[in-house]
């Protein structure tokens, strides 16, 4: 194929005619040393929880349901159950965790650390590395189009963004957003330089499979993002779409072929096996960019006025989930490089696929200012559709920051002359300071002796146990005690996603008069004598079997032992930091 305006030099890393030699040793010295200093930053944001390893994290509730996914994983697969579904939770019922961002992949992955020290020592490693490899990763694509520096700009601005900050609260299956840059960089062998269609496609289709085994969420963004991408380049280069449709067409169903095959099994189970769900698992139009939200720091950043912080919590969704922020100097900066440099095809690419992704990122009506215009956008019509009404507007900002730290890297690297360099780069870190992330707040567990000591050998095998605290999404610190035992019981309740008498999908299983007064004891809401009046009660505490009652450290202890001993026919004992009941039902006992 002639070489087109699409087209860059095979030769060189950056396109430009420098000798490929050595730019290659240039290229290997420098990734060793970017990735270190990305693991460095990203320990120093997250020191808090290496300083008091196993017991602090971050995210509270959604760290625990993820710790809780990443022993599930070995612990399945070496007692040859399905990954996919456990019944461990929400018993007798169960849980499809297709539904419920299982991240069965980094569960894999992880598995020697949870093995070896436990699932939250497991969970802080991979949320400190989470931002490092987002970043590196970033850094190794685009040193396709640029030098080193330019190319690590781009990784410090996408790996250490407000967004990858933000999942990093909890959110293991987006902050670990490796997917996107390779992604582009893989569709640029594909569609750009059409480099062995047949090996692309294929290659493309197992990176499609691994971040479905991440975050399926994450995977259907990025294909609307590429969609939008091909789109611009078809209408800037319409002269090259018959000529590169082919192969293109090629790769993408060799990919599709890869993909199939390695998710089939994962997707049976999601669609056809147990416990599935269907509707929308996130409400709409709550988690969306406010049209001032690029504008405003949040108490994410360290550097903002306290006006504007506080108007950012007017912003509609939970404050992590507000990750658009990008500033006026860096906004300024990116229409100034879209201007400056709009005949580079990157760039050129890279500034309207911003504009187009950041008005899908409002959602699908206009947010202003905390209120919501009733203006309709064209999220609305995405969201109509199968999987996407599932997505929250407001996570496109992690390809924001990727088409912004591609143009800055290209602005970078094309700065020539040592002053206008040395110019470049105060002006890109002037630009970035307002992105410096705030002291991230850790959250301490709390894990009885009972839970990792000899005695939780008391629980016969098979044992249906209650833990109280009883676990729902606000309080949900029974999945880790269960894990740490190296899930020696199934137990009732779970934050998972399961379906409700419907089917339709709930954050937590049907109420009952057993959880509804177990949660409003533990909260105050509720004494323990009225709670026992509640009709129903006995018959659903009968309902579930139970071999074992575990009540745990909690708020309002004594109101739950009078509740739990008049449901339990007995007084329990007090071991090792928990009281134990063990009833008649109980396998073994008479």
């Amino acid at each position: 194929m002639p070489v087109t305006a699409l087209d860059t030099s095979a030769d060189t890393g950056t396109g430009r005619g420098k000798d490929a030699g050595k730019k290659g040793r240039k290229r290997w010295l420098a990734a060793p040393a970017v990735l270190a200093g990305f693991c460095a930053l990203s320990v120093a944001l997250f020191w808090d929880g290496w300083t008091d390893l196993g017991t602090t994290i971050y995210g509270g509730s959604d760290a625990v349901l993820f710790s809780w996914y990443l022993a599930w994983t070995p612990y399945a697969l070496a007692h040859g159950l399905d990954p996919f579904v456990t019944h461990f939770l929400n018993a007798p019922d169960g849980v499809n965790i297709m539904w419920s961002t299982g991240v069965p992949l980094l569960g894999v992955l992880a598995a020697p650390i949870t093995v070896l020290a436990g699932p939250l020592v497991a969970f802080q490693v991979l949320t400190t590395l989470a931002p490092a490899l987002s970043g590196w990763v970033m850094f190794l694509v685009m040193r396709r189009w640029s030098a080193a520096f330019p190319a690590a700009a781009a990784g410090l601005l996408y790996g250490f963004s407000p967004y990858v900050i933000g999942a990093s609260y909890g959110h293991l299956h987006l902050s670990f957003a490796l997917f996107p840059p390779i992604l582009l960089l893989l569709l640029d062998d594909l569609l750009i330089r059409q480099r062995r269609a047949a090996r692309t496609g294929a290659l493309l289709g197992v990176a499609v499979a691994a971040q479905a085994l991440v975050s399926e969420e994450v995977l259907a963004t990025s294909a609307v993002v590429a969609i939008i991408a091909i789109a611009i380049l078809c209408v800037q280069h319409r002269d090259q779409i018959r000529l590169r449709a082919a192969a293109a067409a090629g790769g993408l169903a060799v990919c599709a072929a890869v993909a199939t095959v390695l998710l089939a099994w994962p997707l049976y189970i999601q669609f056809f096996g147990p416990q599935r769900v269907h509707g929308s698992i996130q409400p709409s139009d709550i988690a969306v960019s406010d049209l001032l939200t690029f504008v405003t720091p949040t108490p994410l950043q360290a550097i903002g006025p306290d006006f504007a912080v506080r108007e950012s919590l007017r912003f509609s969704g939970n404050a992590v989930e507000v990750s658009g922020y990008f500033g006026l100097p860096l906004l300024a900066l990116l229409a100034f490089i879209a201007l400056r440099l709009r005949r580079d095809p990157l760039v050129a690419l890279c500034g309207p696929l911003f504009t187009a992704v950041a008005v899908l990122s409002l959602g699908p009506h206009l947010h202003l200012g905390g209120h919501v215009t009733g203006i309709p956008l064209p999220w609305r019509l995405l969201e109509l559709g199968p999987v996407l009404h599932n997505a929250l507007p407001s996570r496109l900002s992690l390809y924001l920051v990727l088409a912004a730290g591609a143009m800055i890297a290209v602005w970078l690297d094309q700065a020539r002359p040592p002053r206008l360099r040395a110019v470049t780069g105060v002006v890109t870190a002037a630009a970035l300071v307002p992105l410096v992330p705030a002291t991230l707040l850790p959250f301490t567990t709390v894990t009885p002796r009972f839970f990792t000591g000899p005695q939780v050998d008391n629980l016969p095998t098979a044992t249906t146990a209650l833990v109280v605290p009883y676990p729902y999404p606000q309080q949900n610190i029974a999945m880790l005690w269960q894990a740490q035992t190296g899930f020696r019981f199934t137990m009732p309740g779970c934050y998972c996603t399961v379906p409700d008498r419907n089917g339709r999908s709930s954050f937590h299983p049907e109420v009952d008069p057993l959880n509804s007064a177990l949660i409003a004891v533990a909260t105050g809401q509720r004494t323990a004598q009225a709670a026992l009046g509640q009709p129903g009660l006995a018959a659903a505490f009968d309902h579930y079997q139970l071999n074992a009652i575990i009540l745990g450290p909690t708020d309002h202890h004594d109101e739950l032992v009078t509740l739990l001993t008049t449901l339990a026919g007995a007084p329990g004992r007090y071991v090792d930091g928990v009281d134990l009941w063990l009833l008649n039902s109980a396998p073994g006992r008479s």
